[in-house]
């Protein structure tokens, strides 16, 4: 046999071998994920995850003819003729929802099965960057923390927005032709770049970070090799996703009538204090770091760390020699590209950190490859004294952080943003109210985040009420909607101040008692929301 055929069937195995382990990486991962795939809109970021879910059946249920495209706010049966639209994320997001809950069903698990294999597809896109930049064993490492990690076990990639985004560095890196092994750069491959650039920002606004790290790298790296950039390259880099944002612009600034303050309240709420009433750089610093410990785990955090400090110090002092590629594995490829992401998503927009963990998941490559280095970087330093002592302190060390991994996810699961009592008392109120009827509640159930954003249903109550709610607080306003026959129940929370009102309402109509739970605490921190006792009066059951 020929030396050449030889070494073709060599590199032909190895191929087969590492996406045979990437196999296994998406099976992981599915599993994960699947995890109580059928619960309620009741979990961590149950609003963002609620919200999602009620645009698309929105889209599903009214159609465009209704919705002209936009993520429209709308309940019951028929809707309001001019729904609340939120304007505040590109649309592109919702209409692309749509399609999976018409297929799936207007369900709670719909959408989860959608962001199941938009992050199993994020996380081959990953896996080959990763072997185009890295040997085969620090890529399967990277990718297996990818699947680990409480952020995506837990949260997924956000839909289509990674997908396009690692499939756009994917494209830039051909481009350029920076990896080690991959395609030739092709016209083709310039032409991808565009439009997943273009997606991305069509899909959120993080995808502008994306763009701009990928367009400042380049930059970067022609001033470093002296060179001029490629015109049709900068072209993309520029235009794609310029072209993108200003669409995205034009939709929101026309929705809200041409008022662009509006766009400019919010992203200066969002630039700024965001959730809190001002910005403290030290709370800032100290909100991140401990979303990044359940995130990614602290075992993760010290060894990236200790990797991107130590690590890269011993690696650049260290030989190079062709029998030794200790340096060469140790070197961090990319890393501004990676950087870069998230320095300037969490610094252009840092006040959407607060209540946000997700909005740490632009760290993931890089912490994913600098861990895996290091791991293997110390593999590589301990086989010199000890093989069997490299192979038990690489296993120790991934066995500490799946256990961290399992951890941070069960916690995560673990949380409960609304009570379940709560989310089931709405779902019954949906049975029995026709669909055309709305509920009279002393609440309003509406939340009103910033000037700039309105007000709106707050998601989950939507999701499970799917009727629209009117605020009454005196004994005579709910005598006068009940005469209307459009309100069959009114609803009110049992608390010490209402009791006159609701010795009033149990001598007029006949109740039902919900009992409440007291939620939970875990160290000490809210842990699990509970939820009051409330009283369900029928107004169509006056007492005489």
């Amino acid at each position: 046999m020929a030396k050449n055929e030889v070494t073709n069937n060599i590199e032909s195995k190895k191929i087969n071998n590492f996406w045979l382990m990437a196999g296994l990486l998406v099976i992981l991962l599915a599993t994960s994920m699947s995890r109580d795939i059928f619960r309620p809109f009741y979990g961590l970021h149950s609003w963002a995850e609620a919200h999602s879910a009620w645009d698309a059946r929105v889209q599903v249920k009214y159609g465009l003819g209704y919705t002209k495209g936009f993520e429209c706010r709308a309940v019951g049966n028929p809707p309001v003729e001019n729904p609340y639209r939120y304007l505040d994320h590109p649309q592109l997001y919702g209409l692309l929802n749509a399609p999976a809950m018409a297929i799936l069903g207007i369900n709670t698990w719909s959408l989860r099965v959608t962001n199941i294999v938009a992050t199993i597809l994020t996380l081959l896109l990953f896996l080959r960057i990763l072997r185009g930049l890295l040997d085969d064993e620090t890529a399967l490492l990277g990718g297996l923390f990818f699947c680990l990690f409480p952020v995506i076990g837990y949260f997924g990639v956000n839909m289509w927005l990674y997908p396009f985004c690692f499939w756009a560095i994917w494209n830039y890196l051909i481009v350029i032709n920076a990896l080690q092994s991959g395609p030739e750069p092709q016209r083709k491959h310039k032409i991808y770049l565009a439009i997943s650039l273009f997606m991305a920002l069509q899909l959120s606004w993080e995808g502008f970070f994306f763009a701009l790290a990928i367009g400042i790298h380049y930059v970067c790296r022609c001033i470093y090799r002296r060179q001029f950039p490629d015109k049709a390259l900068l072209a993309i880099l520029t235009v794609a996703p310029l072209s993108s944002l200003a669409i995205d612009f034009i939709i929101m600034a026309g929705g809200h009538g041409w008022d662009f303050q509006k766009i400019i309240n919010l992203y200066n709420w969002r630039a700024g204090s965001g959730e809190l009433e001002e910005h403290v750089w030290s709370k800032w610093f100290a909100t991140l770091w401990k979303h990044a410990r359940t995130n990614f785990t602290l075992p993760i955090l010290i060894i990236a760390i200790v990797q991107l400090t130590i690590g890269q110090f011993f690696v650049i002092t260290h030989p190079k020699s062709q029998k030794n590629n200790t340096r060469t594995k140790g070197l961090f490829p990319f890393f501004l590209l990676f950087f870069m992401i998230p320095f300037f998503q969490m610094v252009l927009l840092k006040g959407c950190l607060w209540r946000h963990q997700t909005w740490e998941r632009p760290f993931m490559p890089l912490l994913a490859i600098a861990a895996a280095q290091g791991i293997v970087l110390l593999e590589d330093l301990l086989k010199k004294a000890n093989k069997k002592l490299a192979i038990t302190c690489t296993a120790v060390l991934v066995t500490i952080i799946l256990i961290a991994s399992i951890k941070g996810t069960n916690y995560y699961y673990g949380i409960r943003w609304q009570s379940p009592t709560k989310m089931q008392m709405f779902e019954n109120l949906q049975k029995n109210i026709p669909p055309d009827k709305a509920l009279l509640s002393f609440e309003p159930f509406t939340v009103n985040q910033n000037s700039a954003k309105g007000v709106f249903y707050r998601p989950e109550i939507a999701w499970y009420l799917d009727r629209d709610i009117v605020q009454a607080t005196t004994f005579a306003e709910i005598q006068n909607y009940a005469k209307t026959n459009r309100y069959p129940y009114y609803l009110i929370p049992v608390v010490d101040q209402l009791k006159p009102l609701l010795a009033q309402l149990q001598q007029q109509y006949k109740f039902e008692y919900v009992q409440g739970d007291p939620g939970e605490e875990k160290y000490g921190k809210f842990y699990r929301a509970g939820t009051m006792n409330y009283m369900i009066f029928d107004l169509h059951s006056k007492i005489e």
